[in-house]
């Protein structure tokens, strides 16, 4: 009987520390996505710069529940709701500048990916996939040096 109690305290301490651990992965995960990322990828096109636009990127603060960035053209900014254990992401009401600019065709689709965001998977802390709530990879996204 004693034999059967010591096994079922270890059993519960290896539960309860693998736990503990996993969810420690979720926090550093979440907060991972600080800084700013270049979009490199829309709807599985590369995204290109042209000679007089800005760099397309998303940029999160994590803390401050936040993003913002650039569609090429003009500045975007909104809520992030972001929550590492179930990939989840979202943006809220965005809210853009309105310029016009030479291609308007990068603006409207990283517009158009950024509203339909709900999942997320990041790699090695580099790239990051920003998908749709059926899975469909939206954006491709690179962590930005600055």
């Amino acid at each position: 009987m004693k034999k059967v109690f010591v096994a079922l305290c270890m059993a519960g301490l290896l539960a309860a520390t693998t736990s503990c651990k996993t969810s420690n992965s979720a926090a550093s995960s979440v907060s991972a996505l600080n800084g700013e990322w270049k979009i490199t990828e829309v709807n599985g096109q590369s995204i290109t710069k042209a000679d007089n636009d800005n760099e397309a990127f998303i940029g999160f603060d994590v803390e401050k529940k936040s993003m913002y960035g650039s569609t090429s053209c003009n500045r975007i900014f909104g809520q992030l709701d972001a929550d590492a254990k179930k990939g989840t992401i979202s943006f809220g009401t965005v809210g853009s500048t309105r310029m016009m600019c030479h291609d308007m065709k990068t603006e409207e689709q990283v517009l158009k990916a950024v509203n339909e965001v709900k999942a997320y998977e990041l790699k090695d802390n580099s790239t990051l996939t920003l998908k749709s709530a059926d899975g469909k990879v939206l954006m491709t996204l690179q962590k930005r040096n600055k």
